[in-house]
């Protein structure tokens, strides 16, 4: 190992160089005149300097200018003897470049085995770590620089280690533990993980344990749940309607309270999926009345009506059909022996499937991806083998949709052909002149699968809530905001009818407490003006106490927002 370089002389003085092509021992003297230091020149230290340093160190210009010119040097007492690089390695044995120096450190609070693998990431390519576990002491050795360096981290990271034990409640320890571990101290923070009761226990400095504290807050939290229910309805088309159901003249016939002459708006934000095939209803909307109204299109079949809970972010599936077996055949043919037949029973879904993954929103909104999907299946037989075509029929969207309110899905068309056959009994049978007392008719039979959903936010306790935008969010049931609507709809359809003010629309935003009342000054707009604003504030103020809150809501008070659409009858 190379001599121990004593640290640079003291006090260090500031010095600025600005020297081209300059004689060596002329800029060695000119460095002993500006800082008293002491140099002795090898005889083989030869050559030209060019340097330009503003407001360094003395001794810093001094390392730099030995770096750059392939010099090295040594301290011995107050006298640097400098010399050349080769001349060094020939002396002492090693490379100037790589002269290194050992340093003892004993941690007070930390332990060397983790300080050890925490300073072998700091340490330069020439550095080394050795641990004496028994006495609880680092040896490092390295550069001057690095070794400064390891001692400064060694100081701010040897504090005493704070432990944390989670118990969870709802998040896996095994998915928290790999968010953990991106938090950890290196070579300090440890996390373990105990699967059998779920448990998480974390070692690392106080801050970083306190971060890891609001971490596990934040994803250890119940997963809300949806309830979805779902009605799968086939309506068979008449010939009127052999391009599926005018979902325009459904909704034009559907006239219940509170619907005359209004669509609610505020149920619905948007959605990937338009069109006459994609509609919607207001929560607690008029689905008995749209399925009623679509009977004038021809036979109704319910086919299903699930009511499935799935947690926020996971799919559901429902599936009305069968599961279609088909038999296949592996054969075997040894060299010796006989032929060996396998028959293997594999199965396949064929009916009506439908796919629906909801994702709660914090306004109170459900994201839906849905992906509906009708499949039939002809067995045809190959080789002894029964083997089903399955011909499907499906679509895929994503809409974003108030709790409560109702998706009707539509636009999926099934064709059957048929073949119908007639005949007079006996005489129809006859060979040749049998032809003449039988007929046949080919016949073409259409059904489009018809889906209703609708999502209901589940609270903790397991009953639907809706989540209402403004201050906070409160559970309500679902009648009871279905029941404000409609009751504000039919006293705003009374008061525009006689104002007879044309079309337009009106947004309300207001509080109730328990009891019905108002809370607050309700906030009403229409950029129609005021017409359609002081018909606003006289519904409300007539339907004030609304009806109070059903026996059983914890809710102090909500908040609903309202925007309905005017438009006169003709």
């Amino acid at each position: 190992m190379a001599q121990p370089l004593p640290p640079p002389p003291a006090p260090a003085q500031v010095i600025s160089l600005d020297l081209r092509g300059v004689d060596i021992l002329d800029v060695l003297k000119m460095l002993s005149q500006q800082s008293g230091l002491n140099f002795v020149a090898g005889r083989n230290v030869s050559g030209r300097v060019t340097v330009f340093v503003k407001d360094v160190e003395v001794w810093e210009a001094f390392e730099r200018i030995v770096d750059a010119n392939e010099l090295a040097y040594e301290r011995r007492g107050g006298i640097v003897h400098v010399m050349t690089a080769r001349d060094y390695e020939l002396l002492y044995g090693d490379k100037f470049q790589a002269r290194t120096h050992s340093r003892t450190l004993t941690p007070a609070s930390a332990k060397a085995v983790q300080l050890a693998a925490f300073l072998n990431q700091v340490k330069s390519a020439i550095g080394r770590v050795a641990v004496d576990e028994a006495s609880n002491t680092l040896v490092v050795t390295d550069s001057p620089s690095r070794l400064e360096e390891m001692q400064r981290l060694v100081e701010q990271v040897d504090r005493p280690l704070d432990t944390r034990v989670y118990e969870l409640r709802y998040a896996e320890a095994e998915k928290l533990k790999e968010r953990l571990e991106g938090w950890l101290t290196p070579g300090l923070g440890t996390v373990q993980v105990d699967a059998r009761t779920n448990t998480l226990m974390m070692t690392d400095l106080p801050e970083v344990t306190a971060q890891a504290d609001r971490l596990v807050q934040a994803f250890d939290v119940q997963d809300r749940e949806v309830l979805i229910e779902a009605k799968i309805m086939k309506v068979e088309l008449s010939d009127e309607q052999s391009l599926g159901i005018d979902w325009q003249q459904t909704f034009s016939g559907v006239r219940t309270q509170g619907r005359t002459n209004f669509r609610v708006l505020a149920d619905i934000v948007g959605g990937a999926g338009t069109g006459a095939a994609l509609k919607y209803l207001s929560a607690g909307g008029e689905t008995a009345v749209v399925i009623e109204a679509l009977k004038q299109f021809g036979k109704v079949e319910t086919l299903s009506n699930p009511r499935i809970m799935v947690l926020n972010g996971q799919e559901a599936k429902i599936l009305v059909g069968t599961k279609e077996a088909f038999v296949t055949v592996t054969t075997t043919v040894p060299t010796t022996g006989s032929v060996v037949t396998s028959p293997q029973i594999q199965f396949v879904d064929v009916g009506t499937k439908l796919f629906v993954t909801p994702r709660i929103k914090p306004d109170g909104h459900v994201q839906l991806s849905i992906k509906p999907e009708v499949s039939t299946a002809k067995v045809e037989t190959f080789q002894s083998n029964r083997i089903p075509i399955v011909s499907t029929t499906e679509a895929q969207t994503v809409v974003l949709i108030k709790s409560g309110a109702t998706l009707i899905i539509g636009g999926l068309i099934d064709t059957k052909a048929g073949r119908t056959r007639s005949q007079i009994p006996v005489v129809g049978d006859l060979p040749l002149i049998g032809a003449a007392f039988r007929s046949q008719v080919d016949t073409t039979r259409k059904t489009e699968l018809v889906v209703f959903l609708t999502p209901q936010i589940v609270s903790t306790t397991g009953e639907p809530l809706t989540t209402f935008q403004g201050n906070g969010t409160a559970p309500v049931p679902v009648g009871y905001q279905a029941l404000v609507r409609a009751l504000l709809s039919s006293r705003l359809t009374q008061l525009l009818g006689q104002a007879s003010p044309g079309a337009g629309e009106v947004r309300l935003a207001f509080g109730l407490d328990r009891r019905g009342r108002l809370v607050g000054t309700p906030d009403v707009a229409s950029p129609q003006g005021e017409p359609f604003v002081q018909a606003g504030r006289e519904a409300l103020g007539a339907l004030e106490p609304f009806p109070p809150f059903p026996e059983g809501t914890a809710a102090p008070q909500i908040r609903l927002q309202l925007t309905v659409e005017y438009h006169p009858q003709k």
